[in-house]
């Protein structure tokens, strides 16, 4: 079983706004430090993503999202099957084959992976909020592509573990196939995805991180919570790839103060993917 070897990050950042690739330095307490990171930033916020891979489950992909100095993610990643048998793996256990940032802001950045008769092109945006606003969101746009001659039955994973303000043992967290939500005392976290999943589940961490780290195939078992504590949730696509078709995956993460945002009962009827934009913005004028 995974463990958390802390509470809360404590991460010091030197960067270079200005580089086309920034070079994030950072302290991670007892967590194993990577030497480089590529920093999204924006407004109030900032993420940190690493391409590379690494062989503790917990390091791979997003690694932290601080709004207003205050991290809110421990870790957000993406693990994928090609058949019905064996196991899963991370993406970036593929072979890196294109990275950019040198999009005009520094919060965009793109990279694409590549396997056997097929790739994996990710985009990411961060848009955070206004200095103190406590509003920040995140756009995924994930792409796979069947670069081969033959069929590919295909299984994608999106995983995500918040830790709000710093502690997840004080959050709340519920999912469905198309929505998840999670929030403490003070802050409200919520994860629309485009299209909907074919399955999901909520679990105590580390529960779905050993799933998809082990040696056999994962099917997620739709358990929707509600779940206090320490958790973490996933969502599953499984579908049919032919020979150069692609099939696109859209993922809308956003943070807010608990204050600024509707009960969670209300949630899924009032954010749908289609209002995303209008919704931001509602909070953007909430919180001023």
């Amino acid at each position: 079983m995974l463990r958390k070897p802390f509470n809360f990050l404590e991460k010091h950042f030197v960067f270079e706004a200005t580089a086309a690739i920034i070079l994030t330095i950072f302290v991670i307490t007892a967590r194993p430090a990577k030497s480089t990171v590529l920093a999204l930033s924006d407004e109030n916020s900032l993420a940190a993503f690493d391409p590379s891979f690494s062989d503790i489950p917990a390091n791979n992909g997003i690694l932290f999202w601080t709004v207003d100095d205050v991290n809110q993610l421990f870790q957000n990643w993406f693990w994928y099957r090609v058949g019905s048998e064996g196991r899963e793996n991370s993406i970036n256990t593929l072979n890196l084959i294109d990275l950019d940032q040198s999009q005009p802001a520094d919060n965009q950045l793109s990279v694409t992976y590549a396997g056997i008769g097929f790739e994996i092109a990710l985009n990411f945006t961060l848009n955070g909020g206004a200095q103190g606003s406590g509003i920040s969101s995140l756009f995924e746009n994930i792409t796979i592509k069947n670069t081969g001659s033959n069929q590919l039955d295909f299984h994608f994973f999106n995983y995500t573990d918040f830790d709000l303000t710093e502690n997840g043992e004080q959050d709340t967290t519920k999912i469905g196939s198309s929505i998840a939500t999670q929030w403490d005392n003070l802050t409200f976290a919520t994860e629309v995805i485009d299209p909907t999943a074919s399955y999901y589940h909520l679990s105590p961490f580390s529960n779905i991180l050993d799933a998809l780290e082990d040696d056999v195939p994962t099917t997620l078992a739709n358990f929707s919570g509600l779940l206090a504590g320490d958790n973490a949730y996933a969502f599953q696509w499984d579908f049919t790839l032919e020979p150069e078709q692609s099939f696109s995956i859209n993922i809308h993460k956003s943070i807010a103060p608990i204050k600024s945002v509707p009960e969670p009962t209300m949630t899924l009827g009032l954010i749908a993917f289609s209002g995303l934009m209008l919704i931001r913005d509602k909070l953007r004028q909430l919180c001023r």
